[in-house]
C-alpha cells in the first residue's frame, strides 16, 4: 500500500538490558575494588543519554503527481518504491536531507544531537542508500518523495535541514508544500535552473523530456565505458576542492560514502527529480512563507553560493549567514556549530 511504513527487524530489548546490566555490574566491581566509580559514572551516562534510533521501509509512489519529467505514459512495473529511513527522539519533528553522491550518514555527527530536542527523521533518497533505485524513464520529485514519507509516517509539520542535493529537494518543498513546513534550514544548495514546464502545451513539454532523455543515455553510455572506479576517482578530487579547510576531518567518512554509493546517477539516464526555474514562480506568490535559515559554507562551489542568495533575494524574510572556513559538506566538516546555528534559529522563530 502506498504510504506505507514497516519496522525492520532489529536487536532483542531484553537481550541489550541484560548485557548492559553485565557490564554495569563489572564496572562496579572494578569501581568498589579499584576506585574506578568516576569511569563507571561517565560510561553509564553514555549509555543511558544517547536517544534511541529506529529503522523503517516506507512504499512512496514510483510515479509521483508533480513530476514532468517522465518520458513513459504507461505504467511503471512496480507501482511503488522503498524508502529506508531511521527515526529518534520526541518532540516537533525535524526531517534531514542528505546530499548528491552520499546517503543518510552524512548526519551521524548531527542526528543524535538534533534528537535530544527533536524527534528527528533521516532517509536516503530515492537513488541511494538503502532505498530503490529509480524506475528508469518515469518521472518523479524528490519533494514528493518527501511528502509521501511525512504522510505515511503521519508528520503534518515538520522543521526540514538540507545539505546539498537535500537543500534543493528542501528548497523546493518550500515551494510546493509551504503549509507542511515549520521551519527550513538550508546548506550548500537551494533553487536550480531547470526550465519550468507548467506553462508549455504538453507537446512542448514531451520533445524536451525526449531530448533530455536522449541526450542523459549518451552521457550514461559513456560513463559505463569509462567504468565507476574511475568516475568515483575524480568525483572524490572535485568534493576536495569545495570541502574548505576541515577536509582531513571529513575525508575518511566522506570517501567511505562515496565508495558505498551505487553510482545510479552516473550510470543510468536520469530524469529530473526536481522542479527548477517551477520553484522560483511558486515561491515569488506566496504571501508568506515559513522562516528559512541559509548557510552559505564560504569554501563551496560559487554556483551553491549564487543558488542561494537568489532564494534569499525572492524570500527577503530569509536569514542568510556564511559559515566562514566551511565548504561544501557544512554538518560534516562543522557538526557541533551547524546544530548549534539551527538550534539558535528555530528556537528564535518558534
Amino acid at each position: 500500500m502506498l504510504g506505507s511504513w514497516v519496522r525492520t527487524p532489529g536487536g532483542s530489548p531484553e537481550r541489550t538490558s541484560l548485557v548492559i546490566r553485565i557490564i554495569r555490574d563489572v564496572f562496579f566491581i572494578l569501581a568498589m575494588h579499584q576506585k574506578l566509580w568516576i569511569l563507571l559514572f561517565l560510561l553509564t551516562g553514555l549509555v543511558s543519554c544517547k536517544p534511541v534510533s529506529q529503522s523503517v521501509y516506507i512504499d512512496v509512489p514510483t510515479v509521483t503527481k508533480n513530476a514532468l519529467s517522465g518520458i513513459y505514459t504507461f505504467s511503471p512495473e512496480k507501482a511503488s518504491t522503498r524508502i529506508y529511513a531511521e527515526f529518534a527522539g520526541k518532540g516537533d519533528t525535524m526531517i534531514l536531507l542528505h546530499g548528491y553522491g552520499t546517503d543518510l550518514h552524512m548526519w551521524d555527527g548531527a542526528f543524535y544531537r538534533f534528537a535530544k530536542r527533536f524527534h528527528v527523521i533521516r532517509y536516503d533518497l530515492r537513488g541511494y542508500g538503502r532505498s530503490d533505485m529509480p524506475a528508469e524513464g518515469f518521472g518523479y520529485l524528490h519533494a514528493d518523495d518527501l511528502r509521501a514519507i511525512m504522510d505515511a509516517m503521519h508528520v503534518r509539520k515538520a522543521h526540514l535541514v538540507g545539505v546539498s542535493l537535500g537543500a534543493k529537494v528542501v528548497a523546493e518543498f518550500v515551494a510546493l508544500y509551504p503549509d507542511r513546513v515549520l521551519s527550513a534550514t538550508l546548506s550548500s544548495g537551494a533553487l536550480t535552473h531547470i526550465p519550468d514546464r507548467t506553462s508549455v502545451s504538453s507537446n512542448i513539454v514531451k520533445a524536451y523530456n525526449d531530448t533530455v532523455f536522449a541526450y542523459n543515455t549518451k552521457n550514461a553510455q559513456r560513463n559505463r565505458s569509462i567504468g565507476l572506479p574511475s568516475l568515483k576517482k575524480e568525483w572524490k578530487k572535485a568534493m576536495k576542492h569545495i570541502s574548505g579547510k576541515h577536509y582531513d576531518r571529513i575525508k575518511e567518512d566522506l570517501n567511505s560514502m562515496i565508495d558505498d554509493w551505487s553510482g545510479w546517477q552516473l550510470t543510468h539516464p536520469e530524469v529530473d527529480a526536481l522542479i527548477g526555474d517551477q520553484a522560483d514562480s511558486l515561491l515569488t506568490r506566496q504571501r508568506t512563507s515559513p522562516p528559512l535559515l541559509l548557510l552559505i559554507g564560504q569554501d563551496d562551489f560559487s554556483e551553491n553560493k549564487k543558488a542561494m542568495l537568489r532564494m534569499g533575494a525572492i524570500c527577503p524574510t530569509a536569514r542568510i549567514q556564511t559559515l566562514q572556513n566551511i565548504g561544501h559538506y557544512s554538518v560534516m566538516e562543522d557538526p557541533s556549530g551547524f546544530c548549534k546555528r539551527v538550534f539558535t534559529f528555530i528556537s528564535n522563530n518558534h
